[in-house]
């Protein structure tokens, strides 16, 4: 129903933007402000929307030209919502864009969390569900982590909504729960309406008829505390045609003519609201034929009528189907035909899936010559809906597990981070803690002098100094040292233990869609793995000189383990081209480690940006020196735009620690070729 969706998108926006909308009760004192203030007061007050949009042309120009802070972000906020109140959502999806551009370089959370959810608002609008239940999902996963947890009822309560409309009752239903908890105890009573009224369509969905019918009436009930809004008289007149609904859903004719009556009797919404006018009537006139009205017909017409006036296709569809159950009723099989194929063009045309499989339904029964057609139609296009919204369900559940991961991820990096701070300050503190003491020791020593005979001054002058400077020297090998390690340790740990719990966090990832005991037997190989891992750490951790491939015997059968490992979980086609005649045992350990790391580091990245199909190693020896290549097909990437990066500065820093010679090509959408030689 599209009156109820563009009043439910009103009520989000002022619900995500309300502790944001309210005008500071003093004047500002900033006149760039003040000024900006009276514009959006001009266009309160302005009713020619072409004089409205001249004023937002020249409030956006004012707004981009201040800098950001959270009193502009209020700016901001207002100046979106205007835009959607206009219906511009080209320039309402472009002004939240701009806020959480804004908001994001500011550090701006309450700003970031608004900007997400007017986006999915926007979404919304386009019946783009995916899309806003992504960002509904970023801002709740920022709304929770906040002091406050800002607009989290709001959040739950649209993404709620958002899974009634892919029919997902039983999720919808935990979410507006967990919403009506939030609004209850924040005495929100919009959202606990709203949540009531989607609690209601979600037991309805359920086929729980009659507790739905228990939140219909608390969310009618709850209407009375909000005759404060101006929405309030639409508000309530949309609960009795819910309700008269699902009366007419349980063949309890003589009530829902009884609340669509209700509905009717609040104001003269054929002047004032001719959608939920024509809504209500339908319900009603429909009531009434079911009990024998055949004056139900006229009502129809008008409903049509208004709603071809008002060019809004779903009262054409409900006035259009109406018309034709009553002429097949009144056996006037052409009328009846005329306005069922007209129904389900509709229907057609604009994806309204439900009244397309109702229209197919009437159809077979007005016409039983091509029955058959329109049945077989009807589960052709049923079975496609279910597996299409089963599909989108398992689009939601992954966008709330990768949101998790990605909160997940953001949440180590920072304590990482904070790690790293902590022993940077320490190293800090314990180096100036050491030069203070040297100097101490310095000034005393120095002070002891003084009272030695005057011809030994000189010379123990020069003695401290020889020492002091070997300190400095001393010092400065030591820090150089530190360096050198902490790069060759953050090396091994990104080119190896990161790409190897890489490899097995995928391979483990099976078991989200396979359970049986083959690929349980083959994930707890992967387990077993994690063991090797543990060693490689704390050889790292114990013996940092030590070479972990003093061992390798076949380096060749290394990387073929390391490809059948990345083959488990991709689809990427391999083939490694190895010289037989090269003597691994020959080769310095340090060459193979390197070489390794780089193979290993290079098929990650083609796994995961290249988008390749196929993929050649070779590994030959010729002039005493060996040549390693790889070879995709991937999309290709610009070289001196990435060359900066961790992965391929490591792999360039490896190959100069064995006196390598490396080099990358790469063409967009024709591949990336990396080339590595080394002497022998």
């Amino acid at each position: 129903m599209n009156f109820i969706r563009k009043i439910f998108l009103v009520i989000l926006l002022l619900l995500v933007s309300n502790s944001c909308v309210k005008r500071e009760s003093k004047l500002a004192t900033n006149s760039k402000l003040a000024a900006i203030d009276s514009l959006f007061h001009n266009i309160a007050v302005e009713k020619n929307n072409r004089h409205k949009v001249v004023y937002l042309k020249e409030l956006k120009d004012k707004i981009d030209f201040l800098k950001y802070d959270t009193l502009v972000r209020k700016r901001y906020v207002d100046l979106a919502l205007l835009y959607f109140q206009l219906n511009s959502l080209n320039s309402f999806k472009k002004t939240s864009e701009k806020i959480e551009k804004k908001a994001t370089l500011s550090r701006d959370t309450l700003g970031i969390i608004q900007s997400k959810c007017f986006l999915a608002t926007y979404y919304v609008t386009k019946f783009k569900n995916d899309s806003a239940y992504y960002y509904y999902s970023k801002a709740e996963k920022l709304s929770k982590n906040f002091k406050d947890k800002p607009f989290l009822g709001s959040i739950l309560m649209n993404k709620a909504e958002l899974l009634t409309y892919q029919k997902d009752f039983t999720g919808a239903e935990t979410l507006a729960t967990q919403a009506l908890r939030i609004g209850s105890e924040k005495k929100d009573n919009s959202l606990v309406y709203n949540c009531y009224l989607i609690l209601g369509k979600s037991l309805k969905g359920l086929n729980n008829d009659e507790t739905a019918l228990d939140y219909y009436l608390k969310a009618l009930k709850k209407t009375d505390e909000l005759k404060g809004d101006y929405q309030f008289l639409s508000l309530k007149a949309q609960m009795y045609n819910y309700i008269a609904l699902l009366k007419l859903k349980q063949r309890d004719y003589n009530a829902s003519i009884y609340f669509a009556n209700q509905g009717l009797s609040l104001d003269d919404f054929k002047k004032s609201q001719p959608t939920i006018y024509c809504y209500l009537k339908n319900s009603l006139a429909y009531s009434q034929f079911k009990l024998g009205d055949n004056k139900s017909y006229s009502v129809f017409e008008e409903t049509l009528n208004l709603g071809n006036d008002l060019k809004n296709f779903q009262i054409q569809l409900n006035s259009k189907y109406n018309l034709s159950e009553y002429y097949l009723f009144k056996k006037d099989t052409l009328k009846a035909m005329q306005y069922g194929t007209s129904v389900l063009a509709l229907a057609h045309t604009n994806n309204v899936f439900e009244d397309e499989l109702k229209a197919l339904e009437l159809l077979a029964k007005i016409d039983p010559t091509n029955g058959a057609n329109y049945n077989q139609r009807y589960i052709t296009l049923n079975d496609s809906l279910q597996n299409v919204e089963r599909a989108t369900r398992n689009k939601f559940a992954r966008i709330e597990f990768e949101t998790d991961e990605i909160t997940n991820q953001k949440n180590l990096a920072e304590a990482e981070k904070d790690k790293i701070s902590a022993q940077r300050w320490m190293i800090l503190g314990f180096s100036l803690f050491f030069i203070v003491s040297l100097l101490l020791l310095y000034v005393s020593r120095l002070q002891r002098s003084k009272s030695r005979e005057l011809q030994y001054l000189q010379k123990q002058q020069k003695a401290s100094e020889e020492i002091y400077r070997l300190m400095l020297d001393q010092q400065q090998k030591i820090e150089e040292g530190k360096q050198i390690e902490k790069r060759r340790i953050s090396k091994e740990l990104h080119d190896g233990i990161m790409g190897k719990l890489t490899a097995i966090r995928l391979n483990l990832f099976v078991l989200g869609k396979k359970t049986d005991p083959e690929t349980i037997t083959r994930c707890l190989e992967h387990v077993a793995e994690i063991q090797n891992i543990e060693k490689e750490i704390r050889k790292i951790s114990h013996d940092l000189n030590q070479n972990l491939f003093t061992d390798v015997s076949d380096f060749t059968l290394m990387v073929n383990n390391l490809v059948d490992n990345i083959k488990e979980h991709s689809e990427i086609r391999f083939k490694i081209v190895a010289d037989e005649k090269i003597d691994w045992n020959k080769i310095n350990s340090l060459v193979k480690m390197q070489v390794y790391r780089i193979l290993q580091e290079a098929l990650q990245n083609i796994e995961k940006y290249a988008q390749a199909k196929n993929v050649v190693i070779s590994i030959l020896e010729k002039e005493e020196k060996l040549s390693v290549t790889i070879t995709d097909d991937g999309i290709g990437f610009e070289v001196n735009s990435a060359k900066n990066g961790i992965g391929h500065k490591n792999m360039r820093e490896r190959a100069a620690e064995i006196n390598g010679e490396f080099t990358i090509s790469s063409i967009v959408g024709k591949g990336t070729k990396i080339n590595l030689i080394i002497p022998t």
